[in-house]
């Protein structure tokens, strides 16, 4: 999620949050002000700071459902996947189908995975991004994963890369689709629809 803002806001809001709370706060409790303490402090503060955003976060956004909205929403969980594909053949005609699967999404303040499984083959993210719409506000996502075949004896399917751009439903942080693409020449939707346990 720290992908969807400024670093260089991020680092200068810490600094001068450092800066202020040093000097406000510092003299408050009679602690001399100097270089020695100046660092033993901001190092202190950084580690509670990287606590909330690794571990903390989760709790802070069940406190306070409307950052869902405003920052982003936790979409950690087990996913239904519906993969609407087609296939060019190599005489012209196209073949199509279904499969389903389930998807496995792994976030924190700082990091976003996805793990795609179906009974014929495994997806692993190579890339992700996560991107907030300047003019809507929805939330998107470009992903880049490796798709990696079950050996079962008689599958031919090979290994591929792929990329899609997913988008969050409006209104509906439990919906997440988008069209996909293959360098084998598949294309398709992904649907991904949140398991609420």
């Amino acid at each position: 999620m720290i992908n969807l803002f400024s670093i260089t806001k991020i680092i200068t809001t810490f600094s001068a949050l450092y800066a202020v709370l040093l000097f406000i706060l510092l003299p408050f409790f009679n602690i001399e002000i100097n270089t020695s303490s100046i660092f033993k402090y901001t190092a202190l503060f950084e580690i509670i700071i990287i606590l909330i955003l690794i571990v903390g976060w989760k709790s802070i956004w069940n406190k306070i459902p409307k950052l869902n909205d405003w920052l982003f929403p936790d979409i950690n969980g087990t996913w239904n996947v519906e993969i609407h594909w087609n296939w060019k053949q190599e005489d012209g005609n196209i073949k199509t189908g279904i499969k389903k699967g389930q998807v496995v999404i792994k976030q924190n303040f700082l990091t976003l995975s996805m793990e795609l499984f179906t009974d014929e083959s495994e997806s692993e993210t190579l890339v992700i991004q996560p991107k907030k719409n300047t003019d809507s506000g929805r939330l998107q996502f470009y992903y880049i994963y490796k798709n990696t075949p079950i050996d079962k004896g008689d599958n031919k399917l090979s290994s591929h890369i792929g990329t899609a751009i997913l988008k969050v439903a409006p209104h509906n942080n439990c919906i997440l689709q988008g069209n996909y693409f293959t360098d084998r020449h598949t294309q398709g939707l992904l649907k991904f629809t949140k398991i609420i346990s």
